[in-house]
């Protein structure tokens, strides 16, 4: 192979390279949470426990918070849906390595169906305080806050890495006729 081929071809991985590079890089923005309009307004940013022991005194305030889906129940004046609260942790996902530090409520009188709810479905939600109802849990009395939903984002398993944070995997080869190649991938 003559040395000007060698360096077309060469040219030629190196484009494609960075053509793969940005695809993926435009790839990993679509693996982020909730929009930039609802993250905008976001007014609320105390810790959970604050908002679960006095939800009264943040109402009208505008929350992000993420969880697992307890329960989902529709009826004729809407859809209330039962979350344990997870933390949130890189692009809004739930952290699941964190405990849950309570449960909260998004109530609204939209028709939201249970089979898209499901239960164990980690969810983010902004949304805003509306007051707060007390529901059991089993036999123990329990505050929830209440939500009325302005965005609820569904974290689908393929969407979690490692749960957290995203991760960077590099790799490189070689022939045996010196071709080559060299790859990376972006994990969220």
């Amino acid at each position: 192979m003559s040395p000007a081929t060698h360096r077309r071809r060469r040219a030629t991985r190196t484009r494609a390279a960075i053509v793969l590079s940005a695809f993926l890089w435009g790839l990993a923005g679509c693996a982020s949470g909730v929009s930039d309009y609802s993250r905008a307004m976001v007014t609320y940013q105390g810790a959970f426990p604050e908002l679960q022991g006095a939800p009264d005194q943040h109402r009208g305030q505008v929350a992000m918070l993420g969880g697992r889906i307890v329960e989902t129940t529709p009826s004729t004046t809407g859809t209330e849906i039962v979350v344990l609260q997870l933390p949130l942790a890189a692009n809004d996902k739930p952290a699941l390595d964190q405990a849950s530090e309570g449960r909260f409520l998004i109530s609204t009188p939209e028709f939201l169906d249970p089979a898209a709810y499901r239960k164990l479905t980690l969810i983010t939600v902004v949304g805003e305080v509306t007051g707060h109802v007390e529901r059991p849990v089993g036999d123990y009395p329990y505050t929830l806050p209440v939500l009325r939903p302005i965005e609820i984002k569904q974290w689908s398993s393929s969407d979690w890495g490692n749960g957290n944070a995203p991760a960077v995997h590099v790799g490189v080869g070689a022939g045996s006729h010196g071709g080559g190649g060299a790859g990376f991938g972006i994990s969220f």
